[in-house]
């Protein structure tokens, strides 16, 4: 967590940035440019997909600098970049390529195949027994969004509700389902289930 003085001072910056001021740019990029490059690749697993999704939300602060009104900047950033990552692994090729590169590193970390596999296929029955205990409206929402890839106008539309309601359910399952399991196991084997 940023300290006070920490978001003063990218407080500041963000107020250059707004009167068009490049070197105060330049500036915050360089201090959270790693930070919110560790963040997207933590998601995405993909070093070029998290380079590219930084790219696209730096791009956008310039572009919308005069009319970002956000005392955070830094906050600000993180959800950005969190969207962006998270919209990425919806995508469905994105997801293939993400999956690949998941797998791939599994298997050139795994010392013991059998004890591996073992240990994924409980977790992945710890995760299925989690979703099935989820509220049965929150739990299909969460489905249809995790394992059949709709998107939440998608949902919306076809469960006849709010599309804020939808995220919400979605929001509630993931807070559920990270409080049962480990936040890299869930999103490993909601990769994996695809």
């Amino acid at each position: 967590m940023s300290s006070s003085k920490t978001v003063f001072a990218h407080r500041i910056l963000m107020q250059k940035i707004k009167n068009s001021d490049s070197k105060a740019f330049r500036e915050l990029y360089n201090i959270l440019w790693k930070p919110l490059y560790v963040r997207s690749y933590a998601i995405l697993r993909d070093k070029q997909l998290s380079e590219d999704i930084l790219q696209e939300v730096w791009i956008d602060l310039w572009q919308r600098r005069h009319e970002i009104e956000n005392n955070n900047i830094e906050a600000y950033l993180f959800r950005a970049v969190r969207f962006k990552a998270y919209n990425q692994f919806r995508n469905t090729n994105s997801r293939k390529k993400i999956l690949e590169n998941l797998l791939s590193s599994r298997l050139k970390n795994c010392t013991n195949n059998v004890e591996d596999s073992l240990n994924l296929k409980e977790t992945q029955e710890a995760l299925r027994k989690a979703i099935d205990n989820l509220p049965p409206k929150c739990r299909k929402v969460f489905e249809l969004s995790r394992f059949e890839g709709l998107r939440n106008e998608e949902i919306s539309q076809k469960l006849d509700i709010s599309k804020r309601t939808v995220e919400n359910h979605i929001s509630n399952a993931l807070k559920v389902l990270k409080s049962k399991m480990a936040y890299f196991e869930i999103l490993s084997l909601l990769f994996l289930m695809y």
